[in-house]
Formats: C-alpha cells, structure tokens, sequence
C-alpha cells in the first residue's frame, strides 16, 4: 500500500471532474512518453462503470486501458480497480476552503516491487492534476 497526498487549487466538485469526464482527465492520466487524448476516453462514473482510454506513444503505439468504478460518492471520495496489475485506489477530497482541496490517494494490492515502480508516475499524474486545475 502507498498513499499521496496533492493540493489543488479547485474545489472539490472541481477536482471530481478528473474522474467523470474526458478532458480533465485525459490532461493528468499519463505515462512518461505517451499522452491521453480526451477523445481516446470514455467514462461511465457509476459503480461498476468504466474508465477506458488509451495511451498513445511515438511510433503509433497505442495502450489500451481500463479502470472500473467501485464506490462513487463525488465530490468527496471515489474508489477505482486496475484489474492488470491488480489495484484498488481510493481517493478521498477534502474541502479546504476558498476553492482548495486536498486530493489524499491510497493504492492497496499492489506487489512491493510494482509500488516502488508505480509510486513515483502517479505522484507526477497529481501534480499534472494539480496543474490542470490551476490554469
């Protein structure tokens, strides 16, 4: 398990966005070397719903993904599951007054050796997060 913890300059209903509708979340959802076109995602935010996008590198490489929704309660907390490797991510927003919220990311199920490669990218994706919001 990890946990990150991201400021953003938004409020809450603001920050759900990143994980409800394309743009917003194509513009932090990204690997080193390859991007997330917003009309390469789809998004159905309800429990059981889907995440599916795609990763586009040089070359015309393109990675497919998916994330399902578990339980959904945005503004204030939405749980997603990578199936490949096996991960739950909890993210829990908290309202810090005058359009802040403070963005607290928990990844469980994880190997020990995939946390340490994995950990570092989703600390980038937040701050990509961060940086969306406060354009």
């Amino acid at each position: 398990m990890f946990t990150l913890t991201q400021t953003i300059d938004a409020a809450p209903a603001q920050v759900a966005r990143a994980f409800t509708e394309p743009e917003p979340f194509a513009a932090w959802f990204l690997a080193e070397g390859f991007t997330t076109p917003a009309d390469r995602v789809s998004i159905d935010a309800r429990p059981g719903g889907l995440i599916s996008a795609v990763f586009v590198g040089d070359g015309d490489v393109e990675v497919p993904f998916t994330l399902r929704f578990g339980e959904v309660d945005l503004p204030r907390s939405v749980v997603l599951h990578f199936d490949e490797p096996a991960e739950e991510i909890t993210v829990q927003l908290t309202d810090l007054g005058d359009d802040r919220t403070r963005l607290d990311y928990r990844s469980m199920g994880l190997p020990a050796d995939q946390e340490t490669t994995i950990k570092p990218g989703v600390a980038t994706m937040l701050g990509h997060m961060a940086s969306y919001f406060s354009r």
